[in-house]
């Protein structure tokens, strides 16, 4: 049995350093303090199913895996649930669902898999991309039985042209919320503020648990007949960014805090495989406000340091992302006129004025004065606002195909410029996975006791580009339901 006995060096290094990620966050008020951790656990904990971390696809699997009559465990290094999911807005992709039968909108998942193979999914496993096509609906109506609630309207997402874009009435914590509650009444036994560190491997190859740290300090060792991986991504590791989406280093990151990248690195140290091909999920963001800010207005003019217009403004998100965050300066810039200023509401317009203060912002008689104050090429961007305005008049978009009604006359002096930039929301990488999401080796072999869910293993599903928004969420929990009871399932064989 290999690594069950000893804490891993990565975790040394960081004890001895009298830290951790979340302590060098603030998350628990104060840094750890220097500490001693023995080789030898404290305690065995032993189950049938253990799953690592909490947030949606590892409580999916964990909720599955108990509801199938398995002795389940799950446990989290933060102390609550941290992970991407609980911050997401909670948007679930998905085709042959109840809502959109509701609607009138007749789809099918051969209609979905089809647009999947559109959007990179030709260049993966196409067991995995019917797979995901076939579930993603079945994971929706599954959320409702659950509780969820989810608006009438099925919204058009990406570059589809179908609505399959499931929006909770509210945000994704809302589901989160609700599966946990359904864990909990099936048994699952939450475990917070314990990090798993290494995993356990048996003579024969098989993962036989995890070695973890409870509050930093108690090594535990937790046997599981099976083991799964529910660890997030590690957009807020900067030397697997590094490595492995070099294109996207420096790149500002909203993640959860606990997407630092160890529930990886403990299965690549054992020899799983890394499936992934350079690409993150990213979302336009705003200085001063965190998230998808509605000042970054799709009505406005957007235009490069250059001061050259690059893009549709009512594009696809993602799309936009990618090209920004090749620009050098990883920024774009908005074009607002007086007239949209004072369009904002109270909220927005406290949050513009903190732009202004700042300096992110700038504000001039021409749209030339206020792009110089910020360093943007004033005579360019001037000449290319006349230039859209003729478009605005004409009613057509020429240029970029950008719709009529977002396609507004902007002429109302004075002139504001907005600094505006990308941010990433995920990683595109992680264990490769077959269909019972086992994790794999580099002959694509099982690891004997190995499952990995979520974002963990979104590589085996996303090439490099997102295919619409709600995909990375809907393949957590789908990835997470059929885990959990995949591994229910092998152990009681």
């Amino acid at each position: 049995m290999t690594q069950s006995r000893s804490l891993s060096r990565r975790t040394f290094v960081r004890l001895a350093a009298g830290t951790t990620a979340f302590a060098a966050l603030g998350l628990f008020g104060c840094a750890a303090p220097r500490t001693t951790v023995s080789s030898t656990p404290s305690q065995t904990v032993t189950c049938d199913v253990l799953v690592v971390g909490a947030g949606a696809a590892g409580t999916s699997a964990a909720l599955q895996a108990a509801s199938a009559g398995a002795h389940t465990i799950l446990i989290d290094k933060a102390a609550w649930q941290s992970g991407s999911s609980s911050l997401a807005i909670g948007t679930l992709y998905g085709a042959g669902t109840q809502l959109q039968k509701a609607q009138g909108i007749d789809d099918t998942p051969d209609a979905l898999l089809a647009y999947f193979m559109t959007r990179g999914g030709d260049k993966l496993d196409p067991a995995m991309q019917k797979f995901c096509a076939e579930h993603f609906g079945e994971t929706i109506d599954w959320l409702q039985t659950l509780g969820v609630p989810f608006k009438e309207e099925v919204s058009l997402k990406g570059s589809d042209t179908v609505p399959r874009g499931h929006n909770i009435d509210d945000r994704d914590e809302v589901a989160l919320a609700a599966v946990t509650q359904a864990a909990k009444d099936a048994g699952v036994q939450f475990v917070f503020n314990t990090e798993a560190d290494s995993l356990i491997v048996g003579d024969d190859g098989t993962v036989e648990g995890v070695m973890a740290l409870e509050g930093h300090r108690n090594l535990i060792e937790y046997q599981a007949k099976r083991t799964i991986l529910a660890t997030g991504g590690f957009c807020r590791n900067d030397e697997m960014i590094a490595e492995y989406c070099p294109d996207y280093k420096g790149v500002y990151t909203e993640v959860g805090p606990g997407c630092t990248g160890e529930g990886l690195q403990m299965g690549l140290d054992i020899g799983a495989a890394y499936l992934g091909h350079g690409g993150t999920n990213g979302i336009l963001a705003c200085p001063v406000e965190a998230g998808q800010s509605k000042l970054i207005d799709k009505k406005a003019l957007w235009v490069n340091s250059d001061g050259k217009r690059f893009v549709n403004e009512d594009g696809q998100t993602h799309d936009v992302y990618y090209t920004v965050a090749h620009f050098p300066d990883q920024a774009f810039y908005a074009v607002y006129d007086q007239a949209m200023v004072d369009a904002l509401d109270d909220k927005l317009a406290a949050a513009f004025q903190m732009g202004l203060d700042k300096g992110y912002f700038a504000k001039g008689d021409t749209v030339a004065e206020a792009a110089d104050k910020l360093k943007v090429d004033g005579a360019a961007a001037q000449k290319q606002l006349e230039a859209y305005n003729a478009l605005a008049k004409a009613g057509n978009d020429t240029e970029y195909g950008k719709k009529a009604e977002n396609l507004v006359v902007l002429d109302k002096a004075p002139y504001y410029v907005l600094t505006m930039g990308v941010c990433t929301h995920g990683s595109f990488g992680g264990y490769h996975v077959n269909t019972d999401f086992e994790v794999l080796d580099e002959e694509e072999q099982v690891i004997p006791g190995l499952y990995a869910v979520g974002e963990v293993s979104c590589g085996s599903f996303i090439y490099d580009d997102y295919p619409a928004g709600g995909c990375g969420l809907n393949y957590a929990y789908t990835s997470g339901r059929f885990a959990g009871q995949n591994a229910a399932e092998a152990v009681q064989a």
